[in-house]
């Protein structure tokens, strides 16, 4: 299924839109389209002339800066590829293209841009530095929640004014458990309020910034949450050691990095090409993002 999209070789049919002079007309845009094409949706209609657009401007400009030019065997072996891996999974190509109103036309098309991008993403993280020690910090600290597993207990109960009454039953010497069985309000009062060892992000994000804070064997609360108001008791808590997630965390800054690289570049690409589209398929936007709108019906 080589590459059969080749914009300055038109497929024939009225004049759709004009990219740096070379022209897209309607017969590339509705050979992507799977379906009846007398019934398509205008919306559709303009996201596949965009998609032409994209694939003209990207692989322009990635053969021109870079020199990245994807060869009809690299899409040959993904198409291959991803056909392989639908069809272990019971489907076929065309259906998981037809799922997205595409044809199989279309496949090669949208493989061959991927490939492009990975290709420039590549390219454009060779000069890339290095995450800082301050960036892994401040990964690793907003990631915190998911890299602490708490063994605690709560007291749910609705009111502010209950669950401080309830903190000051324990500080006055009852039992957590007790006091949690007596007043609690969910599941968790038959067994004293004990909610297991989980990590700290299993929780609703005010109960576990609590969790982290609060000082060990320590009854703290009230903590208001979407559910009603906490007593909250930690038993135990463990944090995973930065150097034990350091290499990871490195790989999720780079590729943060990469993408808003990428990003950027085919923002300043596309928004420099030169883009008409013809009144009766829409019109070419690039705020808020590069867009082609369907004309008002």
């Amino acid at each position: 299924m080589a590459l059969v999209v080749v914009l300055s070789a038109c497929s024939g049919g009225s004049l759709v839109a004009t990219v740096d002079g070379v022209e897209i007309r309607n017969g590339d845009v509705e050979k992507l389209i799977a379906g009846d094409l007398a019934t398509v949706p205008p919306e559709l209609y303009a996201q596949m002339i965009h998609t032409l657009i994209v694939h003209q401007v990207v692989s322009g400009a990635a053969d021109e800066e870079f020199g990245i030019s994807i060869s009809s065997a690299e899409v040959d072996e993904q198409v291959v590829a991803l056909t392989a891996q639908i069809e272990a999974s019971g489907g076929t190509l065309e259906e998981a293209a037809a799922q997205q109103s595409l044809s199989l036309q279309a496949v090669p098309v949208i493989v061959e841009e991927d490939l492009t991008e990975q290709a420039i993403a590549e390219a454009l993280s060779a000069s890339m530095a290095d995450p800082s020690e301050e960036d892994i910090l401040a990964a690793y600290n907003s990631a915190l929640q998911s890299l602490t597993e708490v063994c605690a207990s709560h007291i749910l109960v609705p009111t502010e004014e209950e669950a401080q009454a309830a903190l000051d039953r324990i500080e006055g010497g009852e039992s957590f458990e007790d006091v949690a069985a007596e007043l609690g309000t969910d599941g968790t009062a038959e067994v004293g309020g004990d909610l297991g060892c989980v990590p700290a992000s299993n929780y609703v994000p005010e109960f576990a910034i609590a969790t982290i804070e609060a000082d060990l064997e320590v009854p703290t609360g009230p903590v208001q949450s979407q559910f009603g108001y906490h007593v909250i008791l930690v038993r135990d808590r463990t944090e995973t050691p930065l150097e034990d997630v350091r290499a990871d965390i490195e790989v999720n800054l780079r590729q943060q990095q990469s993408t808003t690289l990428l990003s950027d570049w085919m923002l300043a690409v596309i928004g420099g090409a030169d883009v008409t589209v013809v009144e009766e398929y829409g019109t070419w936007e690039l705020e808020p993002f590069p867009a082609v709108v369907p004309p008002v019906q």
